[in-house]
């Protein structure tokens, strides 16, 4: 039950840190194999908050409806990854704003878009699918756990 609370205070942060960045109105601008996605600050954080609402309410419904609970340490280790997650796209939220307009207007301030900051973004997207990725084996093993002991 202390990790759904945690992704639900979490949750809240990334909700008001999404109102704070609204009257911005900025937005990032990625060409992708021919693909041009549009992608608002403010829509970014707004879907990490409801990624973290719904894990926080995954940890509920587990510890209320199933008879074995999940595993502290893989839960709180899942948390710790989608806060670093969210740092590293708050942080990158923070470094695109500060390159303003000239992203979207393609200028040679494009090139302020450094290795440092394409590390930024992969390192947190990588938090966030190990994240992902602990919450699908912790509820396997919990499971494989429940399944072992109804068969004895």
């Amino acid at each position: 039950m202390l990790t759904a609370k945690l992704f639900a205070i979490l949750a809240i942060l990334q909700f008001c840190l999404a109102l704070l960045e609204s009257k911005t109105h900025q937005s990032t601008d990625i060409l992708f194999h021919a693909t041009y996605f549009v992608i608002g600050h403010f829509h970014l954080q707004i879907l990490l908050a409801l990624a973290s609402s719904l894990f926080g309410l995954i940890y509920c419904a587990a510890s209320r409806w199933v008879l074995r609970p999940l595993n502290g340490s893989l839960s709180l280790i899942h948390f710790v990854l989608v806060v670093l997650a969210t740092i590293g796209f708050a942080l990158l939220s923070v470094r695109l704003s500060a390159l303003g307009p000239a992203v979207v207007s393609g200028s040679p301030a494009v090139h302020g878009i450094n290795h440092w900051t394409v590390l930024a973004a992969a390192l947190a997207l990588l938090c966030f699918l190990l994240g992902c990725g602990i919450l699908a084996m912790n509820c396997g093993l919990t499971a494989i756990m429940a399944f072992q002991s109804r068969n004895r």
